[in-house]
């Protein structure tokens, strides 16, 4: 059983290591053709300790197939998901709950001197997560003691749904800015990662703009290198795991680049846990596409 908020040894949403430097792979989106198995091929080259899935896991109706795609790296509690719309149906969420031993399907856990926060944002709301639902409690609490505690260097986020996106299939939700943004803001989260668009996007540092514009702030211009840390959170987009792409029709301001290629994100914590090093590498080839690197 998981444990929320408090970190023991071998639980889903616990886990707990000294190793300072070390790295994560994250991509949603999969599905279980042949671009999911050549997401999961490359993935494993990275040889990664912690692997994210964003959610919209399985496109079938059983979580089966892509328990079968993932299987090399669902090995000693590494793998970790969020909950998307293709979980939420009844069969299958009982399926994942079950596979991943969750007792809820929002959480966090420590790794070296990051801490991970699971959101679960599927857009039926069986799972609410407005200012009164006990996901909004655990979220806020969550992210006040990583805040505090001197051991925590990094805070990543991970959610299905888009926060902030370009012009393509699923807009960003302003929900989720205007309930969120300002406790990522506050609380000095890192990185945002989200999918559930088809594509890859990745934007400046962000801060939540109280007129409500539902334009965020840029809170800093620089596109690769940040020396000292962010002034905001940076969102990442990975609905690149597998499934078909979503077309642009423009960008945001606020998003540095977008493409349109399947593959993952790699974060390597380096140098005694102070430095982030992020690369997306594309399937083909399995060749750097986009990077960038936060400093503390």
């Amino acid at each position: 059983m998981i444990t929320f908020g408090i970190f023991m040894e071998k639980s889903f949403g616990t886990v707990e290591t000294n190793n300072s430097d070390f790295n994560f792979v994250a991509a949603g989106d999969f599905g279980c053709g042949k671009n999911a198995n050549r997401t999961i091929t490359n993935m494993l080259t990275r040889e990664p300790e912690v692997v994210i899935g964003l959610g919209d896991l399985s496109y079938q109706k059983t979580a089966d197939c892509w328990f079968y795609v993932v299987s090399p790296l669902d090995i000693d509690g590494r793998l970790k998901i969020a909950i998307g719309d293709n979980e939420m149906f009844p069969s299958k969420f009982t399926e994942y709950m079950k596979h991943f031993n969750m007792d809820k399907p929002y959480y966090s856990f420590n790794y070296g001197n990051v801490h991970f926060l699971a959101m679960a944002t599927a857009k039926n709301k069986v799972i609410p997560y407005n200012e009164t639902s006990e996901q909004y409690k655990f979220i806020n609490n969550d992210l006040k003691g990583a805040h505090e505690n001197k051991s925590i260097n990094w805070i990543i986020v991970y959610s299905f749904r888009s926060f902030y996106s370009s012009n393509t299939t699923h807009p960003g939700l302003d929900e989720l800015q205007d309930l969120y943004h300002p406790l990522f803001d506050k609380y000095g989260v890192d990185v945002v990662l989200q999918a559930h668009n088809h594509n890859y996007q990745r934007t400046y540092p962000l801060n939540y703009n109280e007129t409500r514009t539902f334009t965020p702030i840029i809170a800093d211009k620089e596109t690769e290198k940040y020396k000292d840390g962010t002034k905001g959170p940076i969102f990442v987009t990975l609905g690149t795991g597998g499934e078909d792409l979503y077309e642009f029709t423009g960008q945001a301001p606020y998003v540095i680049t977008q493409f349109l290629r399947h593959g993952f994100l790699n974060i390597d914590i380096l140098e005694n846990g102070t430095r982030l090093d992020a690369n997306f590498y594309e399937n083909r080839e399995n060749s750097n596409k986009d990077h960038f690197t936060i400093q503390k």
